[in-house]
């Protein structure tokens, strides 16, 4: 998982905000009041107690900052994540006070595009000491993922207020296409798919020769003919199978005669059936690749990581390329014949 945090030198002061809880905008009517009657009547009880109502407001007001300030909050993101697909978020608060705990913490993590209905909540977190939380976040689309901001709320001590610190924590996740499962593309990827064999010893099926007998190695191994020949035990040697190479094409995944149809849409299927092509076909041991009109993706091994792939159909955006002689009107040709429009064609592209 990749961490957020503030570098020393962008570290910025956050910003501070203050609302009324429902109970506090009560209890300052009541104090208002109170604070009438004693200017009225001058009497010293009332004085009294309009005293102990605002200081309630002052030790509200200081016990809620210590709670909230010198607490550094960061960020996890997961190493791969899927569009409509819930993915894991980590949240870790560092109390930096050094003898004072902090009680009583909401965290909202904020991103650009994807509201989040859930939040952490820290009842306790010790002087010198981090706790973490984690809460599950669905990007609606695949593509980047910014996250904006760590907002921290508190209405300790009595819930008169809620005390609010904003903090720029900036970064960026690239949510990958969601899977949706597409058999018949995948057949049709594995019957187009390139098999190779390498020339070093493995368990291929394309013979590569003989070599001597070794002790330990199993009977059926030995090569009877070339033994008898030869006069010594030799067994069979056989080339070592690459894995098969599947490349995916979305150069032509989509031509629309209709200016106002529904192409984006076809288009998001189109991407997110070749990505769980190429996931089911890598969990099988093929290479794949991904081929476009204007780019191809890095080729991943079959031994190797898939995220460049994936990366490569998150970012992926379709180019609407569109004839513009195609508005004009048709002029007759010398045969009697009007000239054909160009269809407004869409092509994938980085």
């Amino acid at each position: 998982m990749s961490t957020s945090g503030a570098s020393p030198a962008s570290v910025q002061r956050p910003k501070r905000t203050l609302r009324f809880t429902r109970q506090g905008r009560f209890y300052v009517l009541v104090t208002l009041g109170v604070g009438a009657a004693a200017l009225n009547t001058g009497n010293n009880l009332l004085y009294l107690v309009l005293g102990l109502l605002l200081s309630l407001v002052i030790v509200s007001g200081v016990l809620s900052d210590l709670v909230l300030f010198w607490v550094r909050p960061t960020r996890s993101l997961p190493g791969r994540a899927h569009a409509n697909s819930p993915f894991l978020v980590e949240i870790t608060l560092t109390n930096e006070k050094r003898f004072l705990p902090s009680f009583s913490i909401e965290v909202e993590d904020v991103a650009q595009g994807a509201p989040s209905d859930r939040r952490c909540y820290f009842l306790r977190i010790e002087p010198a000491g981090e706790r973490k939380a984690v809460y599950r976040r669905t990007s609606p689309g695949r593509g980047l993922l910014v996250f904006d901001k760590l907002v921290l709320r508190t209405s300790y001590p009595f819930g008169l207020f809620e005390k609010t610190l904003v903090y720029e924590r900036p970064d960026k996740l690239v949510v990958y296409p969601e899977l949706l499962v597409d058999r018949v593309g995948l057949r049709r990827a594995e019957q187009r798919s390139e098999g190779e064999s390498l020339s070093v010893a493995g368990h291929g099926l394309e013979p590569l020769g003989v070599r001597e007998y070794r002790l330990g190695e199993p009977a059926r191994s030995v090569h009877a003919r070339r033994s008898a020949s030869l006069g010594t035990l030799v067994v069979k040697q056989s080339a070592a199978a690459r894995s098969a190479r599947v490349r995916l094409s979305l150069a032509d995944v989509i031509e629309s005669d209709v200016p106002g149809e529904p192409w984006r849409a076809r288009f998001e299927d189109a991407v997110s059936r070749a990505a769980w092509t190429v996931v089911e076909a890598h969990a099988r041991g093929a290479d794949v690749e991904i081929h476009t009109r204007t780019g191809r993706s890095t080729r991943a091994t079959a031994q190797g990581s898939l995220d460049p792939v994936l990366r490569f159909l998150a970012l992926l955006e379709p180019i609407v390329s569109v004839d513009l002689s195609a508005s004009e009107p048709t002029q007759p040709t010398r045969s009697g014949r009007r000239s054909k429009k160009n269809k407004p064609s869409i092509e994938a592209a980085r």
